[in-house]
């Protein structure tokens, strides 16, 4: 969304401001509660009425002329470089969707006050953004008049992210004045949304230094005028400002163990990432990459301990990110959205071998499918299994020193113990805890692979990333390979 601009005035607010950050970025009637499996239920979805959580995904519909583009992805995706006027892409994520068992998803215009021109006057990159979500609600329509079911959808809109906008709640009341107008009113898109307390709901970025003190402030002069919605306010960072406080959603937080917000003293919504950064960015000291998707698993334990209504998952496509001497701050090093392939967040399939902005490779299907042996434990449709992810520092690309510092974690089932194998080889055998050091002397420069098997334990979901996974009909074994190249350094 006319990113680069945008991040110019975030990443002021990042520096002049104590908890600021960049970006920002079932069926009711009949029996919509009756399983907590149900994923995307034909009809009207109304949240109080399902059993269990209903789990979304951040879904961007940015990739127009005038928004996004790919000049600075982290990786490519299967999909090729699509534009989101492509109904057919729009199609075939829905499909996928489905099969991991996504409930919502949340569209992203929390853009829309700051971007240029404005989006009163319907033009450019604001108007862009209208035709693809007016797009996907006509694609997610007829799929439904073809008897294909697809995951209901929250706006997410924005009022503050850096830089105050002048008459800003003035201006989010017209935003939505316009949405009742040509959304609300269409009853083609009834069915389309995700109903809280009878109404769609809707969530609306508000994060500067101190959201829950700053909010009162904003709403006094000009109050909020948003009638046919369920309001969910949604800040970021939540680790620094603690918005959860005051029953603020999180977009995206510092660290990998997720804040929940409760209401009414019952878990309401969390975040589960696959990685994530805090003030500076992603090549700051404190962020945490994929890391082979270990951190994934640690930050979903946030979710099966605490059981909220609704959990996000960070995020679906985003594709977007700084070039290089592109990057804010003083030295222009804090890089924001997407990096790398390693610090990066999304989970759409990509290329394995296709050549992005920094480098060539992708994660293939492995983080979907990760996802979707996740949320089959979490439902429980896959009771007494083990997920797991092995960890190495840095993802383990090129290791230098003689000895291989390993850690992993598990969800589910608690394995009797570990082997450890290097290049097919038994390196140590009936581990126990969740790190070990591998001593890498005995080895030759060059590939090799580490693998961990979980004695004890058993899956259903191959995680192979060079194909989609299906439920295995018998048990499989839990495993995890990371491949990495010794380079010892000369003495």
């Amino acid at each position: 969304m006319n990113r680069i601009l945008l991040r110019g005035l975030v990443i002021l607010g990042l520096f002049l401001l104590p908890g600021g950050l960049s970006l920002r970025a079932g069926q009711a009637g009949k029996d919509s509660s009756s399983a907590e499996g149900s994923a995307q239920p034909r009809g009207m979805l109304e949240a109080t009425r399902f059993r269990g959580s209903l789990i979304g995904l951040q879904y961007e519909t940015w990739f127009t002329p005038g928004n996004a583009n790919w000049d600075a992805a982290e990786a490519i995706p299967i999909l090729g470089k699509y534009s989101s006027y492509d109904a057919a892409v729009m199609r075939k994520q829905a499909e996928w969707f489905g099969e991991l068992g996504i409930n919502w998803l949340l569209l992203d215009w929390s853009n829309m006050l700051w971007m240029k021109p404005d989006w009163e006057e319907h033009q450019g990159a604001t108007r862009q953004l209208e035709e693809t979500t007016e797009l996907l609600l006509k694609t997610y329509a007829q799929m439904g008049k073809e008897g294909k079911a697809t995951p209901k959808l929250v706006l997410l809109l924005g009022l503050y992210n850096g830089v105050p906008v002048p008459d800003a709640m003035r201006r989010l009341n017209g935003i939505f004045a316009w949405l009742a107008g040509h959304y609300l009113s269409n009853s083609e898109y009834h069915d389309l949304w995700l109903y809280y307390n009878g109404k769609p709901l809707i969530t609306v970025l508000f994060n500067p230094g101190d959201p829950c003190r700053e909010l009162a402030g904003y709403q006094k002069p000009v109050p909020l005028q948003a009638p046919g919605w369920t309001v969910r306010w949604m800040a970021s960072q939540l680790q620094a400002n603690h918005a959860e406080r005051c029953g603020m959603w999180s977009w995206m937080d510092g660290s990998i163990r997720q804040l929940v917000t409760y209401r009414g003293g019952a878990a309401e919504e969390t975040v589960v990432t696959p990685s994530c950064f805090a003030g500076e960015g992603w090549l700051g000291s404190t962020a945490t990459g994929r890391d082979h998707g270990a951190p994934y698993i640690a930050s979903w334990k946030v979710a099966f301990e605490s059981r909220p209504k609704f959990i996000q998952i960070h995020q679906w496509n985003e594709f977007a990110g700084q070039k290089e001497g592109e990057g804010f701050g003083p030295q222009h090093r804090v890089y924001v959205d997407e990096y790398n392939l390693e610090s990066s967040d999304d989970l759409e399939p990509t290329r394995l071998e296709a050549c992005a902005y920094r480098g060539c490779g992708g994660w293939g299907y492995y983080y979907m499918n990760l996802t979707k042996a996740l949320i089959s434990l979490y439902r429980h449709e896959t009771p007494g299994a083990t997920v797991m992810a092995l960890s190495a520092p840095g993802g383990a690309k090129e290791v230098k020193t003689s000895r291989l510092p390993l850690s992993w974690q598990t969800l589910g089932a608690a394995p009797a113990s570990y082997d450890l194998e290097v290049d097919g080889r038994a390196a140590a055998r009936a581990l126990q805890g969740g790190q070990y050091t591998l001593d890498l002397a005995p080895l030759a420069p060059g590939r090799h692979s580490v693998t961990l098997r979980a004695n004890g334990a058993h899956t259903f979901y191959d995680l192979n990333p060079e194909r989609m996974t299906v439920k295995s009909e018998s048990p499989l074994p839990v495993t995890s390979t990371i491949q990495f190249t010794y380079s010892p350094d000369p003495k």
